[in-house]
């Protein structure tokens, strides 16, 4: 059995990609990559990484738990199957955090310029499929 999928063709005719990598370069001269997938046979796939000289941030743990079966028919994992598995804590904190701000009349911890800006990185990775070809978010902001 082959470790990729091909995208299915509803997918494609839809404008969206079975499987994603995005690589980032900031001003600063870091590096990030983002990963996604639509049709992951074994579970949910989305991960992030960002590696600097102070370190390194990774996201997307796609297994349940650290148990690995070996039998027979071979090596398993019980891996994550929704995002709502995966992102579980973030969407029981965003809302109760938007409620007490709400609540405190105080600025939410996610912002609506922090929209704004995911919208952008995602334009400029669809812009960057497009022209094939890399794309400077704030080239995107003056238009």
């Amino acid at each position: 059995m082959p470790l990729w999928r091909v995208s299915r063709s509803d997918f494609k005719d839809r404008g969206l990609l079975d499987t994603a990598l995005v690589t980032i370069r900031f001003d600063n001269g870091a590096l990030a990559t983002a990963e996604a997938n639509f049709q992951a046979v074994y579970g949910y796939d989305v991960r992030g990484e960002a590696f600097g000289s102070a370190g390194m941030l990774t996201m997307g743990e796609l297994r349940r738990s650290h148990l690995t079966a070996y039998g027979p028919d071979g090596i398993a994992a019980d891996c994550v199957g929704y995002d709502q598995d995966l992102f579980h804590d973030a969407y029981v904190a965003e809302p109760a955090d938007f409620t007490d701000r709400v609540r405190t009349a105080g600025t939410p911890s996610v912002t609506g310029e922090d929209a704004r800006a995911a919208l952008s990185m995602a334009l400029a990775a669809i812009r960057s499929i497009t022209t094939g070809g890399p794309v400077r978010i704030d080239e995107l902001q003056d238009r």
